[in-house]
């Protein structure tokens, strides 16, 4: 039982490096993993690196090509539109849920982050590693704020994805600073308690992704989008 344990503490110690790897960028779409020299440089045996493996193979980060190898998933562009409309769907339902019961403290919150994201933006050089995780953090106390763990866990499994294709494809200070004041408004917009409003902007915000992410593609792959 102890060395099960032990396995299995090292396989998620293992997974959230990865995790981190991936999402900062250090890995990037496409790149093959081998599992041995993984494990060599965690100083593990192959077992809890490919638990870890099958952890981010579940979040869709990794995938297992038959007869191929294990690879940093390649998202098409048409995956992603998908994903970012369930994102979407799930902060409009969560916005409904907690406007009208919304705190203080949760709102001094958010604004706690939009003052870090506003420090960020006017440093050089720019780190979109950090700013990326405040921006997610911020949106995710949205759905965080509905006491729903269900669907929480469904949006905390579509969010590595985004961040994925956003430090890939719109990781530079210019889009940053084009979409941060969205998050301004959304900040009055819940203050104010109108839906509407925090409805709109959070629309207008996917879709300013979706725009980034569709010229971003174009200009990388220099061929048509899939």
């Amino acid at each position: 039982m102890k060395n099960i344990i032990e396995t299995s503490a090292l396989a998620t110690q293992i997974y959230r490096v990865l995790r981190k790897e991936i999402i900062s960028g250090i890995f990037v779409p496409g790149d093959k993993l081998d599992i041995n020299k993984l494990a060599e440089k965690f100083g593990v045996s192959r077992y809890p690196v490919k638990e870890a493996v099958n952890q981010l193979v579940h979040e869709g980060l990794i995938e297992i090509l038959p007869r191929k190898g294990t690879y940093i998933t390649q998202l098409r562009y048409k995956d992603f539109l998908e994903v970012l409309d369930a994102r979407f769907m799930i902060e409009t339902w969560s916005a409904g849920q907690v406007v009208n019961n919304v705190s203080v403290e949760q709102l001094d919150k958010w604004k706690q982050l939009l003052f870090q994201m506003d420090t960020l933006l006017e440093r050089q050089p720019f780190s979109f590693e950090t700013y990326n995780k405040l921006d997610m953090e911020y949106h995710q106390l949205l759905v965080e704020w509905t006491s729903n763990q269900k669907v929480l866990d469904i949006y905390n499994s579509i969010n590595p994805q985004v961040s994925l294709a956003r430090v890939v494809y719109s990781n530079d200070l210019e889009n940053s600073l084009r979409r941060h004041q969205d998050h301004q408004y959304m900040y009055e917009s819940l203050k104010n308690r109108n839906l509407s409003n925090l409805i709109d902007v959070l629309q207008q915000h996917c879709e300013s992704v979706k725009t980034d992410i569709r010229l971003q593609w174009n200009e990388k792959l220099h061929g048509p989008i899939e």
